[in-house]
């Protein structure tokens, strides 16, 4: 059997108690009650919890799928995917809770809000981020526009890892041009700015800037300045973004179904975390579009690595 990637060799012991417990002895353990907490019942929460399911199928564990609207079923351990669910969840005062498909600054908030339960001891809480560790998206602007020398940034707050861009930048002598959203000038006025001394933009998961309402511009906006988008989702790279880096629904499945066998043999829940697994994707046509000889989707999955 493997131990899972987060875990030191150490804890080689514990993935073995987790999966005897997982796959006992007929009679020997009752099975863990795990209820699956979707934000919405399509998309991507739909097939996390498809995918759960079915990894979990063969294993000592009862599964419960409700979304967030529902009250939260008897459990000894609560998934609540996406942002409406953990926050939902967390309001049951469940025992253990581990949130995806939720970014990073959404987590934040929730333990912020959650904290006198938190530290309590009423709940437990962890997560797999949505968003991508910084430096899987600076390698994959490396790879893919190894000729540019600037990339801009487009913020309504400093977002928490902005030290960690700013060094990790630096790193790939990249000059970042950072650019904070002021509420008194129109979005399009602010982001031809930034675009003026930029070669590519990072699209940062911040709902007040990127979001239904303005992609549509957005996009027009760096298109008609030839400066390519690198995108934080398959949508958007969909959209008209040349490129972007995720993690698959099926591939968080996986990273989950380990975290809960390391919680059932310790009773303990890992730090929040990234996704280990994920995937790039290419709009091949915008990237003629503006004269770029961009490299296939394996080859800057496979240039890229796993990010730990």
């Amino acid at each position: 059997m493997s131990c899972y990637r987060f875990f030191s060799v150490s804890h080689c012991l514990i993935g073995l108690i987790a999966f005897i417990l997982l796959f006992p002895v007929p009679g020997s353990a009752a099975p863990l009650r795990l209820a699956i907490v979707l934000s919405a019942e399509e998309g991507a929460y739909r097939e996390f919890g498809s995918e759960l399911s079915a990894l979990l199928a063969d294993k000592n564990v009862t599964v419960s799928v409700t979304d967030a609207d529902n009250a939260l079923p008897a459990s000894d351990f609560v998934i609540a995917a996406g942002l409406k669910a953990a926050f939902a969840v967390a309001r049951f005062k469940p025992a253990a809770m581990l949130a995806v498909l939720i970014p990073k600054a959404g987590y934040g908030k929730l333990l912020n809000d959650f904290s006198a339960q938190i530290q309590s001891g009423t709940s437990k809480f962890s997560a797999i981020y949505l968003d991508q560790p910084i430096k899987r998206q600076l390698d994959l602007i490396r790879a893919a526009l190894p000729n540019i020398s600037s990339i801009g940034v487009l913020y309504s707050a400093p977002p928490m890892e902005l030290g960690a861009l700013r060094m990790i930048a630096a790193a790939h002598k990249l000059v970042l041009n950072e650019r904070l959203l002021n509420s008194a000038l129109p979005l399009h006025a602010e982001l031809q700015e930034l675009l003026a001394g930029s070669d590519a933009l990072l699209a940062l998961p911040d709902a007040a800037i990127y979001n239904a309402a303005t992609i549509r511009n957005i996009l027009l906006t760096t298109y008609s300045n030839k400066v390519p988008l690198i995108g934080f989702s398959p949508a958007y790279v969909k959209a008209g973004a040349l490129c972007a880096v995720f993690s698959t629904p099926e591939q968080i499945a996986s990273q989950s179904v380990g975290i809960i066998q390391y919680y059932v043999a310790t009773h303990i829940l890992p730090d929040a975390q990234y996704a280990k697994e994920f995937e790039v994707t290419v709009n091949e046509q915008v990237a003629r579009s503006l004269g770029l000889d961009i490299k296939s989707a394996s080859q800057l999955r496979s240039e890229i690595g796993t990010t730990k």
